[in-house]
């Protein structure tokens, strides 16, 4: 270890259950999904095992050699956090981790095989430190948990709902629809994810005000930024919650990330585009951890934003917005730091449409469907409605197309109209995509006035759980057998199954069943 326990550390947590969670407890949960429906997956960061700490050690020393080489540095928490995070990437020097686009991993292991961070650091040191393939934001997070709990910095995985990615610091985000609620692959980067995750690591920060102490952001997945390293952090949890855009290490990106707000655009078929009405998306939901001592789910969403529509929300919106204008008035450039504060489109209150499904549901079952449409208006209205489904990939980008159902309706004045569909299993069946993510749109055209109003929702389609029993009475050091099952929900066999089997003092290493 590099950093110990006692009072006078830079990394001291005093809370001793703390202590034990977020150093010395080789167990975690990382959290994914959706906003509505969060799911878990165990984790092993195995970093007490006899190889992880020579690992570790052999990271920092890589690390180094692509930097001023001091090693008196590594006392300071801060400089061990950039220097982890820099090599957990490839994009940064000879990285850990090779990042791949969406459902591209030839000659290598998806991110979502991935059942804990020993076998992936041991790759990487047999391969005389070779990027392994491949990894994605949670396995980032997950091995960079690791190597700092083994060097003795406190620290956790963060999930974060709803994130606006690569917006290099603007407080405003689009998405582009056409006129049948396709989601519409644009070159631009910035894109709603529907989740990402990073990591938290408990220090003193020497360098800053004594309130920025604690917790502290770090993200090692890769943002487009105009200067400096491509990962975030460490910065102050408590500055972004406050919208101290200006201290270091990278506030401005994760305040923007969990403040934007997401418009949504409708190009039409002579490619002009046209806001779509009632469908603005707000990003920093749910924001997730591991609870101290549990397998429960925390939500710790209050240290990262106040209340939403409180006077501290305003008052932390107002001091980044005028921020944005500081910059804006002593920038040469045209482009600034962050952009202009998002404006609010004036919608006419004419019709107003509503989406809902169930938040997750188990792979083999139809999709049930809800549209509630309503004419606040004082005159009939003859309206055109699109309802469609699309795979998706947790990064916002779309995979396919797989269903959609058109209605023509005549609203009387103050009608409500509601809608019961299903979109069959067999339509989703072979183009789930790999994030088992699906988007379901509602656009509904106002014929008379062209108005388009627009809803969404996404959901979770999992995959039936396995059961593991063990007998009641086990003898140390003696064989045992543990029964795995799985209940096929579906109509047709599974075949070719895989089953991949870790235990950290159970097993050695891993083991595949077929």
């Amino acid at each position: 270890m590099l950093f110990s326990s006692n009072l006078d550390d830079e990394v001291f947590l005093a809370n001793e259950a703390q202590r034990q969670e977020y150093i010395l407890n080789q167990d975690g949960v990382i959290y994914w999904g959706t906003e509505n429906a969060v799911l878990a997956q165990p984790w092993d960061f195995s970093q007490f095992e006899e190889d992880i700490v020579d690992i570790c050690f052999t990271l920092l020393d890589v690390g180094e050699r692509h930097r001023d080489k001091d090693h008196t540095q590594r006392k300071n928490p801060v400089y061990i956090g950039r220097t982890v995070a820099a090599m957990l990437n490839c994009d940064e020097f000879r990285g850990i981790l090779t990042e791949c686009g969406t459902g591209q991993y030839f000659n290598g292991t998806p991110p979502s095989k991935w059942l804990g961070s020993g076998p992936i650091l041991r790759q990487w040191v047999a391969s005389q430190c070779k990027p392994v393939r491949y990894g994605q934001c949670w396995v980032f997070a997950a091995v960079m948990c690791s190597v700092l709990r083994c060097l003795g910095i406190p620290t956790r995985v963060v999930t974060g709902f709803t994130w606006a990615h690569n917006t290099n610091s603007s407080l405003s985000v689009d998405e582009y629809y056409d006129e049948d609620g396709t989601l519409l692959t644009q070159d631009k980067s910035a894109r709603v994810w529907t989740f990402h995750v990073w990591n938290e690591c408990w220090m003193a920060r020497a360098d800053l005000l004594p309130e920025y102490s604690g917790w502290q952001a770090l993200d090692a997945t890769c943002q487009e930024k105009r200067k400096g390293p491509s990962f975030c952090g460490p910065a102050p949890v408590q500055a972004i919650k406050e919208g101290d855009t200006e201290v270091d290490y990278d506030v401005c990106y994760f305040f923007a990330a969990i403040n934007a707000k997401c418009q949504v655009w409708i190009q039409k078929t002579d490619d002009t585009l046209r806001p779509a009405l009632g469908s603005t998306k707000y990003t920093g939901n749910n924001i997730s951890t591991k609870s101290v001592g549990s397998e429960r789910c925390e939500d710790i969403t209050h240290n990262y934003k106040y209340p939403e529509g409180s006077l501290q929300e305003k008052v932390a919106l107002d001091k980044a917005y005028t921020k944005i204008k500081e910059l804006e008035a002593t920038s040469s450039s045209s482009k600034t730091q962050f952009s202009s504060i998002p404006t609010t489109l004036e919608e006419p209150v004419n019709l107003f449409i509503h989406l809902q499904s169930k938040n997750s549901l188990l792979r083999g079952q139809d999709i049930p469907l809800s549209i509630e449409v309503f004419n606040h208006s004082g005159g009939e209205k003859s309206t055109h409605l699109v309802v469609g489904a699309q795979s998706l990939h947790y990064k916002g980008v779309p995979v396919t197309q797989l269903w959609k159902e058109e209605f023509h309706l005549i609203l009387r004045s103050n009608e409500a109209n509601n809608l019961q569909v299903f979109v069959p299993y067999s339509r989703y069946r072979e183009e789930l995509g790999e994030d088992h993510l699906l988007r379901l749109t509602a656009t509904l055209k106002d014929e008379d006035s062209f108005y388009i109003y627009f809803a969404q929702e996404e959901i979770s389609i999992c995959d039936p759980p396995l059961t593991i029993e063990f007998p009641e009475n086990m003898v140390q050091y003696q064989p045992s057998t543990a029964k795995i099952s799985l209940l096929n929900p579906l109509t047709e066999p599974l075949e070719k199954c895989v089953i991949v089997v870790a235990g950290r003092g159970l097993i050695y290493r891993q083991r595949k069943y077929k």
